[in-house]
């Protein structure tokens, strides 16, 4: 009997011990649901990974600046040098946004990480931090968002200098990634340099031999047109056959005074003297008909046609000679502009190797958790308000 009421309080003690563990443990689930005690285990979690688990994180650092060549005309006085710095400082900086964009885009990750497994390994998880790195089983969208976590490009606007800065878990994948970014940007510079000089060669040598095709057919035209109709000019013949007829037309004009005077002089119409200087002055008038007809008909030497035609040649050839001449201007031209347009990359800072760990990443980290749980707290008040305002 006395071991049954032994039993029955050990089997009480027993149960009173289970409640009032069970009253503890709902206490303290009742306190984790409580906003403030999950806010302050988010930032204790977030904390802890940041300064104690997270993985070191190096930085190497570079500065460089895109510089154009100086203008052929440019001027060594202050004002003139401090106005032509600023056209070069806008254009650095719109080629630093420009490397931005290329340098975070997947043919340089591409260039750079041939084989993914080497980006891969270089950057593969390690314990206790088992979230940061690239997983051996990543794609390619994933390999890219990561690579371009790497690096940073930050254009400068006031001096239009390029910062370059890339990150990795040793000093040395930091340094040699940080390397292989500046030998890229000058390899992006010089092609670009290289096709725009290019395209304008190519252009201003069409425009050439073009120009020289067209005068070449222009003297072949008028070269045989003189070959056909021989090589004195047709516009000087011309000339000299109206002042050959204008002289004839003059002495037709003394010839008819005359004629006219002896008619006066002499009552018989029909009188030698007359009859002569009129038979004279017959003659003369056909041949200026005669010289007309030739110089103005088809059948004869058409001289006004001729000579329209030989100045028209002669334009074209004129014309042509211009346009070559101005084709070979632009072309040098050209050539010129593009060697002063040249642009070349002055790297301002070597990257190092990093001797420390880079701890801005923690605190940004950090900060950016407490930033969330500020949003995520002003955002929920305000709807709870409204809840119970509704």
């Amino acid at each position: 009997m006395s071991y049954q009421l032994s039993n029955i309080q050990n089997l009480a003690s027993f149960n009173l011990e289970k409640k009032i563990i069970s009253n503890i443990w709902t206490k303290k689930l009742l306190l984790l649901k409580k906003p403030r005690v999950l806010i302050l285990l988010f930032l204790a979690s977030s904390a802890f990974y940041c300064f104690i688990i997270g993985r070191d994180r190096y930085s190497s650092i570079s500065e460089f600046v895109i510089q154009q060549a100086i203008p052929l005309n440019s001027s060594s006085a202050s004002i003139s040098a401090e106005a032509a710095a600023t056209p070069q400082v806008l254009t650095s900086l719109i080629d630093g946004q420009y490397l931005q964009v290329y340098l975070a885009s997947a043919d340089v990750k591409k260039r750079l990480f041939p084989n993914p497994k080497i980006l891969e390994h270089n950057y593969k998880p390690s314990l206790p931090d088992f979230f940061s790195g690239l997983s051996q089983d990543s794609n390619q969208v994933e390999q890219l968002n990561f690579y371009r976590r790497q690096l940073t490009v930050t254009p400068q606007p006031l001096s239009g200098s390029v910062i370059l800065t890339t990150y990795g878990f040793t000093p040395k994948h930091a340094l040699n990634l940080n390397n292989s970014l500046l030998l890229e940007s000058r390899r992006f510079i010089n092609e670009v340099n290289q096709s725009i000089s290019a395209d304008q060669t190519i252009f201003a040598e069409k425009e050439v031999r073009l120009a020289r095709k067209n005068l070449k057919i222009a003297n072949e035209e008028f070269e045989n047109f003189q070959d056909k109709y021989g090589q004195l000019s047709i516009i000087a013949e011309q000339k000299a056959t109206n002042s050959l007829i204008a002289g004839l037309e003059e002495r037709l004009v003394a010839l008819k005074v005359e004629e006219a005077a002896l008619r006066r002089q002499y009552r018989d119409p029909s009188a030698p003297e007359i009859l002569f200087i009129a038979d004279q002055a017959s003659e003369l008038a056909k041949q200026i008909k005669s010289e007309r007809n030739k110089s103005v008909s088809s059948n004869g030497k058409d001289l006004n046609n001729l000579a329209l035609k030989e100045a028209s040649l002669l334009s074209n050839v004129a014309f042509a000679t211009k346009a070559f001449e101005a084709a070979r201007l632009a072309a040098d031209n050209s050539r010129r502009e593009s060697q002063r347009q040249l642009k070349f990359v002055i790297v301002l800072s070597q990257p190092q190797l990093a001797t420390s760990p880079d701890q801005n990443w923690r605190w940004q980290a950090f900060l950016g958790s407490i930033g969330i749980v500020v949003v995520a707290w002003g955002v929920g008040g305000f709807i709870l308000t409204t809840i119970n305002k509704a």
